[in-house]
């Protein structure tokens, strides 16, 4: 029978595993996109493009480039280099490269104060910004389109405050303070600019302004900027701050807008670029998918510790890019045949690959370039010959590869001798590569409801294992590993009515009861809740919150169960013990409460002395553990003897 009850579980658990497996396989897949649903509006798109541009051969036209910068962080406090190597990329690497526009993709300054906790604007750092660009003289040959980030929206009340330096230190800001459209025709080629700003309004100070939000204002100006690009340009390059995973629609009804479904509407639509995640801290450094519309989503690593940027090029209608460090030469794009990974079906006229007469390849050094090569099994290199600035081709027979996947070999040596490698996967059947699961689940899913998911699993592990063990009348079987005696010691504790109510209440207080009350943008008292903030008559849905709680259930409110489950067992095998062993068995305790108090403190830190003394997540919770770890301690007499006629002692088991 106990066989069948574990048999029958563990089924119970593969199924379940294997359900959100699926589900989640399918949120994530890049194989059925908006051209599979809308086929034949994809091969009206991709006939007209292809007759606009023809051919492929070796004239420069039909060829524009741009570069992408993001999250510079430009900072007084730290990292002087961020701000001299920036003023290089101005000086040096954008009068090399000679882009039709620089994408600055937010966070342009770093806002936090020298404790590295506080956030708030600092003027300094967008006159440096401002000096730098100016003083460059970058905006005179090329287009620079910055917007916001979260960083840059720190600590700011409203679009007219004074603080928002973005206004009059920014080369957008004083004419386009928002979302904004550019459109440029440029070597025949007709592209529109899509800026998203998603800066929530007002901007919380850090750790409260992740997540980014589009109003119902912001939406139907985005929609009205996107009429105007589908009317006037050929191609649409999206770009903002936050990745799309990392965008809630406010106020938004059933079957409106929906940021990811408007961008993918259009077989114009290519790619949305962004920045934010800073790949993760450099784990998920090649952090790009296809969205599910068929468009390419790519976040750019950051400029602020791995000083990287972004060359992007678009070719007779297909969109290629790589992502360069700085002062990394010589820098190599191979634009046709483009890379296997990022063929876009309906959107790029695929067909011109395999018609084409040349390779062509966009090869820049800070010197002059030497010698290009390419190879298709790395033994005979075929020069290329440069045809105009940047762009080197060579003639090529297409048929030899027009089915499967390929790799030609790209080596472009400088004058000095620095040379660069490249291996380029293409197909010209439409055999493509796909992305990593990593990046897609980051750039794929809907963050809030991945925080959330989080914040519930962690209130479920704090309440119900000690819920079931309350209910429980059979004591659990005594046996000497760690996990036995742990959940005999959680069951013993689940009994004990002044210790298991306030755990329980004050998890299920969590979902529902503020979580702090205090100024969270300078002269605004705020409140916030786990589902949200509200301050100046605002609801600012930020799902950030969730996690922050769930810090708090991961290493305050589970550890504490199992310190208090322990102590408890302690205090019933040795009551009369003393001394240095007494206190070494409370050790785990008194980390705990450091853990706490540190907490509470860089909350101070972050929002001031209101919020930490009206702060039932982080301050409350310290008084909280303290109170519990005595009751624990200074059991009556009859609770004693209740849990001893259950009790088995299993402190003498070794840890």
């Amino acid at each position: 029978m106990i066989f069948s009850k574990i048999a029958i579980s563990l089924i119970v658990a593969l199924l379940l595993l294997s359900i959100f497996m699926s589900n989640l396989l399918n949120l994530i897949a890049t194989d059925h996109n908006f051209y599979i649903e809308d086929r034949d509006g994809g091969i009206n798109f991709t006939k007209y493009i292809g007759n606009k541009y023809n051919s492929v051969g070796s004239s420069p036209k039909n060829l524009i480039w741009f570069l992408q910068i993001s999250d510079i962080h430009i900072s007084i406090f730290r990292d002087p280099g961020r701000i001299s190597q920036f003023q290089q990329f101005c000086d040096s690497t954008v009068k090399k490269v000679k882009p039709l526009v620089v994408l600055a993709t937010g966070d342009l300054t770093d806002a936090k104060a020298k404790d590295n906790l506080g956030s708030s604007q600092v003027k300094t750092e967008w006159v440096y910004y401002y000096n730098i660009i100016k003083e460059s003289g970058v905006t005179d040959d090329t287009v620079w389109l910055d917007i916001r980030g979260n960083h840059d929206n720190f600590n700011i009340k409203a679009l007219n405050d004074q603080a928002n330096y973005f206004r009059n230190y920014s080369v957008q800001g004083s004419l386009r303070p928002k979302s904004y459209v550019h459109i440029d025709e440029s070597n025949g080629v007709k592209v529109a600019f899509m800026g998203i700003d998603a800066c929530p309004e007002p901007g919380l100070r850090r750790p409260f302004n992740f997540i980014g939000v589009l109003d119902t204002r912001e939406q139907q100006n985005i929609a009205k900027l996107y009429a105007e690009a589908k009317d006037k340009a050929d191609h649409i390059v999206w770009f903002g701050h936050y990745p799309t995973s990392c965008i809630v629609m406010l106020d938004k009804e059933p079957e409106k807008m929906n940021l990811r479904k408007m961008i993918g509407e259009s077989h114009s639509s290519q790619a949305y670029l962004c920045g934010h995640l800073h790949s993760m801290g450099g784990l998920v450094p090649f952090m790009y998918t296809k969205q599910k519309a068929g468009y390419l989503e790519l976040e750019l690593g950051d400029w602020k510790d791995n000083r990287l940027y972004r060359l992007v090029a678009i070719d007779h209608g297909h969109l290629s890019f790589i992502d360069q460090k700085h002062n990394v030469w010589p820098l190599v794009l191979v634009t046709n045949p483009k890379n296997a990974r990022y063929l876009m079906p309906g959107r790029e006229p695929l067909a011109l690959s395999l018609a084409s007469t040349h390779v062509r390849i966009l090869a820049f050094s800070d010197v002059n370039i030497k010698t290009v090569e390419i190879s298709f099994e790395k033994v005979h290199w075929m020069a290329c010959y440069n045809v105009e600035g940047p762009l080197y081709v060579a003639q090529w027979t297409p048929s030899l590869y027009k089915e499967g996947l390929h790799n030609m070999y790209v080596r472009v040596v400088d004058e000095l001798d620095k040379e660069a490698f490249i291996e380029h996967p293409f197909s010209l059947d439409g055999t493509i590569i796909n992305f990593p699961v990593t990046p897609r689940i980051l750039l794929m899913l809907d963050a809030g409801v991945v925080f959330q998911a989080v914040f519930s699993t962690l209130l479920i592990l704090n309440v119900v294992p000690l819920v079931i063990m309350r209910i429980t009348k059979q004591p659990p079987q005594p046996g000497r590993s760690f996990h036995q005696r742990m959940i005999r010691r959680m069951w013993l504790l689940s009994k004990v009515d002044r210790i298991f109510y306030p755990i329980v209440l004050y998890a299920l207080y969590l979902p529902f009861g503020p979580w702090s009350i205090g100024e969270l943008i300078d002269g605004h008292i705020g409140v916030i809740f786990a589902w949200g903030i509200l301050i100046k008559g605002s609801f600012l849905p930020e799902p950030f919150t969730y996690i922050y709680g769930g810090v708090q259930l991961m290493f305050v409110q589970i550890p504490l169960i199992l310190v208090l489950a322990q102590t408890l067992d302690y205090y019933l095998a040795e009551q009369y013990t003393r001394g240095y062993k007494r206190v070494v068995k409370h050790f785990p305790f008194i980390l705990l409460l450091s853990v706490q108090l540190l907490l509470a403190y860089f909350f101070w830190l972050e929002y001031g002395t209101l919020s930490f003394i009206i702060g039932p997540l982080r301050t409350w919770s310290v008084p909280l553990s303290i109170l519990l770890w005595y009751k624990t301690m200074t059991l009556p007499p009859d609770v004693c003897r209740k849990l001893l006629r259950l009790y088995e002692p299993t402190s003498q088991a070794p840890l």
